[in-house]
Formats: structure tokens, sequence, C-alpha cells
């Protein structure tokens, strides 16, 4: 009997509720940045719940745009562009829930579309909680990611080459499956992938134009890395990691395994795999 007694101000002291009491109200924002001076763009991007898409714009003379489709009742964005010192601008977006942590009965049909003007170098800075994250980066000019996701995954595409170098690209993953196609499009010095909960497919196709350091914490699920044959890769794991390695094509040399095609290729990546729960597996295109 005291259990029951105890549930009732459990709920009220950690602040949980029902979303169903709440009448869903929703309503559109949206929203063009003309281009002014800008010769790069720094974005800073929190969304809570809902689907976000990313792409480059179509409009030269528009910096970026953007298409809110959210719910008035449980959540409120913020949007904030402030042109700063040097030619640079910046963009924060948040739209985050207006009650605190509790119980949902249904997800809200929240939906993020946002275009990035092509010609100017973008800092993607990207934290999703709950829902898709579809990342179109073809003929976009990336100059570094940091992107994090919640639960529900994501999908990065890169079909054309990227036009500067790609410092560095950062990807965690919480729980869902993440797919990256063209990776190798980026044009990146270094990339740090760390799994969550869903595994990964990771495909490095696409124009290299330097070497590169990438480094994967394998979660739960498992990771497929696509790699082209041209590629020299010198691969490091963690010793008691060994087992769950699938590597074909490769030579083990003392502490790292390397690619065949390593001595003869002019684009190298040194490859650093830590532990996780899940296998590691090298597929050669």
């Amino acid at each position: 009997m005291k259990r029951w007694i105890w549930l009732p101000c459990i709920l009220v002291f950690t602040g949980c509720y029902f979303d169903e009491r709440v009448p869903t109200e929703m309503v559109s924002m949206n929203q063009a940045q003309p281009l002014g001076k800008e010769k790069s763009l720094e974005s800073d991007i929190r969304f809570d719940v809902g689907l976000l898409e990313i792409r480059g714009g179509e409009k030269p003379g528009t910096l970026y745009s953007m298409d809110l489709e959210y719910d008035k009742a449980s959540y409120t964005p913020e949007v904030n562009y402030s042109p700063s010192a040097g030619e640079s601008g910046r963009l924060s977006l948040r739209l985050e829930s207006m009650h605190r942590i509790g119980i949902r009965r249904h997800e809200h049909g929240n939906t993020l579309r946002l275009a990035f003007n092509n010609s100017v170098p973008l800092n993607l800075d990207l934290n999703t909680g709950v829902g898709d994250t579809r990342l179109s980066l073809s003929g976009m000019k990336i100059a570094r990611i940091r992107f994090e996701s919640g639960v529900g995954g994501g999908r990065i595409s890169a079909y054309e080459p990227n036009l500067i170098p790609c410092e560095s690209i950062r990807i965690k993953n919480g729980v869902g499956r993440i797919e990256a196609v063209g990776l190798g499009n980026l044009n990146f010095r270094e990339l740090e992938f760390e799994g969550g909960v869903g595994g990964a497919n990771l495909d490095f196709t696409g124009e290299w134009k330097q070497n590169a350091d990438i480094r994967i914490q394998v979660g739960v699920g498992g990771v497929n890395v696509v790699m082209p044959r041209d590629i020299g890769v010198r691969l490091e794991a963690e010793k008691h990691f060994l087992s769950g390695l699938q590597l074909e094509r490769f030579q083990k040399r003392d502490e790292y395994y390397y690619s065949e095609s390593y001595e003869k290729s002019t684009i190298r990546v040194s490859l650093r795999v830590a532990a996780g729960i899940g296998g590691f597996k090298v597929t050669w295109i």
C-alpha cells in the first residue's frame, strides 16, 4: 500500500505530465535572411522533437531560409541572427518544449527545414532530441560539423565535392541508426564518430583531396565502414576489441593493420577503432 501512496508524489516532484491534456495547435513560421557582406556563417541549432532537414539553398541572394511547423501549445521557437566582426554571421535557433520532461502519449509533428547559401562557408553545430535528421550537404561549403543526435538517428549525404577544406566532423549518436553516404566528398581533415545504440553505416566514397584522421567509437549494433579501394588505410584497434573486427585486404605489421594498397596510395587515412558492444567491418568498393 505504501508504494501506491508514493507514486503520485514521485510524478509531482519529477514534473511528469500527460501531453494529451494540451490540445495540439500547429502553426507555421517562415524566415529568410538576405545575403549581405557575410563571408562565413556560424549556425547553432537545437531542435527538441521532430523532423529536421538541412540542405543547400537555391537562391544566391539569400544567406539562409527557414520553414518551421511546430506545435504552439507545447513548444516555443527562438530564432536570432546577428552579423559579427570580420564579415561573419551567426544564426542561433532553438525549438524547446515549454514543459518539463515527462510522459508523452504521442509524437509531435514538428518539422524544420533549413537551406543555407551554397557559396558561404558554413560551421554547423547541431543538437537534436527525439526525431529524424537529414543532412543533404551536396554543393555546400562545409567548414566544420558538430552533430549530436538523441533518439531517432539520421542520414547524411554528400554527392558533390566540398569546395573548401573541412577542418573537422564530430558525430555523436544516441539511440537510432546513422546512415552516411559520400563522406569522402566532404574534404575533411579529421572525423570522429561515437556510436550509440542502433549502429551505423559510414560510406567514405567520394572525391578525396587530402589525408585524414578518423576515430570511431563502436556502440551497440556495430559499425560498417565503406572505403574506396584507392585509399590507403592504416588501422589501429584496442587489443581487447580484436575479436569484433572484420578486416579484409589488410596486413598486420606491429600494432597496426595496413590496407593492401597503402604504400601505393596518394591519399592515406589513419583509422582508430575503440571498443564497444558490436562488430566493426571495413568494406572495399
